[in-house]
């Protein structure tokens, strides 16, 4: 018997309903990932889901890749969109860019060798001294909740992704293990003003981030 894939732009819009998550990435985008990211840059971000880090961020040219076909009612107008796989970017992106953004996206790929994969896919993609940045759920502090959302797929830790880089040509320039709580589904309050209190106060971060933040360089 086949089994029935997951529609995953139900699956989203049910998850993040009534969710400020354009407040919380406005926030960490201006306070925190923009300092990576220099104003001339290239920058794609794939699983780019509703668009909140590309459409916040500012760089010279954005490019969003994602399989859902909702993404181009998010998407900005200086937002270049590619509605397909990322295993399938080449098809669409030739270019050498400076910076990838990976969101919350390596758990749901099928397979470890996907996860090389993509790594493989990102290092070629960049040119050299480029970044690849990971905020990325990290199994060793979500624990058994990692697996209360029914795409995830990997088990991912920040070691896990460094050596998964290395592997792939790349260095780690930063490596922040618990950087942001797992999820906006969380407890945790949600307004403007918090995120940037918990932005400037660092020590906070150990106690309640449960995602890692990465810096990897070609």
């Amino acid at each position: 018997m086949e089994t029935s894939k997951i529609n995953m732009s139900n699956l989203y819009k049910k998850r993040f309903k009534n969710r400020n998550k354009e407040g919380i990435w406005k926030i960490l985008c201006k306070y925190f990932f923009q300092k990576f990211i220099k104003e001339d840059s290239i920058i794609i971000d794939i699983a780019a889901g509703y668009c909140e880090f590309i459409n916040n961020i500012h760089a010279k040219n954005k490019v969003a890749v994602d399989v859902n076909p909702d993404i181009r009612n998010y998407a900005g107008e200086d937002v270049t969109v590619i509605n397909d796989s990322v295993f399938n970017i080449f098809n669409h992106f030739k270019s050498d860019c400076d910076i990838i953004f990976a969101s919350n996206f390596f758990e749901h790929l099928n397979s470890r060798e996907d996860v090389i994969s993509v790594m493989e896919i990102c290092h070629k993609l960049l040119s050299v001294g480029g970044k690849l940045l990971i905020l990325q759920p990290n199994i060793k502090y979500t624990k058994e909740t990692y697996w209360d959302f029914i795409d995830h797929k990997i088990p991912i830790t920040d070691k896990s992704l460094i050596e998964a880089g290395e592997l792939c040509g790349f260095k780690t320039i930063k490596n922040i293990p618990r950087f942001l709580p797992y999820t906006t589904k969380s407890s945790v309050p949600q307004n403007n003003i918090f995120v940037l209190l918990y932005l400037k106060f660092p020590p906070i971060w150990y106690f309640m981030g449960k995602q890692s933040f990465l810096v990897l360089e070609k």
